[in-house]
């Protein structure tokens, strides 16, 4: 009976910490950038325990019968947080610095340890100096800056950056918006603030021109919203709550049987 609570107690936190993955994806389902997650469970090395001999067989002796066996495991454990990077939905939001990237690649943002993190998330603004900044003040790289008296920012698919002043007839150029790809994106590693950096396991971030050498193209006044598709998610909590209501009354059973056992042998 001990193995049993020990295999019910194992279920009980997988299924707690699945249950805040989809609760988590619900709740980014309108974040821009933001990528669900899904929790990859394994059972726990089993245990062989021997079954009723089964029926006769050419290759068993004549008058015996076969030793059969059945295995069942000892748990169940989460084996890793698996990512989807799969397009979200793109809309268009008609505002100058929303980008969304139309196929693969990252903006690349520079952390406040110098370090690089990559997002798919494209609601940037500017400071008071111009420089333009993603979400939480962090800026793009390279760096992005906007003269001041500007009345258009253009950008096109190939990440150039133009503005238009008063005096111009035609827009000049300011810049131009880089993306990030790497050989094996689900490798990275998630930092939080829908950013991502690099490990072993996702290789180097090589940069490219959006458009080239198999990244995607950027969209200006457009966001990449959550590729989190609500019904799914709401059916996933559904069948989470089930599983861990039923092992909730595993555990209950057990110990009212151990309860029992040791009222008898008292």
């Amino acid at each position: 009976m001990i193995t049993q609570i020990h295999m019910a107690k194992s279920a009980f936190f997988a299924f707690e910490r699945k249950m805040q993955v989809v609760a988590n994806n619900i709740a980014n389902a309108q974040t821009p950038g933001y990528k669900k997650r899904r929790v990859e469970m394994e059972s726990l090395f089993p245990l062989i325990t021997e079954k009723s001999y089964s029926e006769f067989e050419d290759s068993v002796p004549s008058g015996k019968k076969r030793r059969s066996y059945i295995e069942y495991g000892q748990g169940v454990r989460i084996n890793g947080m698996a990512k989807d990077f799969s397009t979200g939905t793109i809309e268009v939001t008609n505002q100058p610095l929303d980008f969304a990237i139309e196929g693969k690649g990252f903006f690349q943002i520079r952390m406040a340890d110098g370090t690089f993190g990559y997002s798919r998330a494209g609601n940037f603004h500017m400071d008071a100096e111009g420089n333009v900044l993603d979400a939480g003040g962090r800026p793009v790289e390279p760096a992005l800056k906007i003269p001041r008296n500007v009345n258009e920012i253009i950008v096109n698919e190939e990440g150039r950056v133009y503005v238009r002043t008063n005096n111009e007839a035609q827009p000049s150029e300011i810049g131009q918006i880089m993306l990030a790809h790497f050989p094996n994106q689900e490798g990275l590693k998630d930092v939080g603030a829908n950013l991502f950096q690099e490990t072993i396991a996702s290789g180097e971030p090589e940069y490219t021109v959006p458009g080239k050498n198999g990244v995607g193209y950027v969209k200006q006044r457009s966001l990449e919203f959550s590729n989190v598709n609500i019904v799914e998610e709401m059916m996933a909590m559904l069948l989470t709550q089930r599983a861990f209501e039923l092992v909730t009354k595993t555990i209950n059973s057990s110990d009212s049987m151990l309860k029992v056992a040791s009222d008898i042998a008292k």
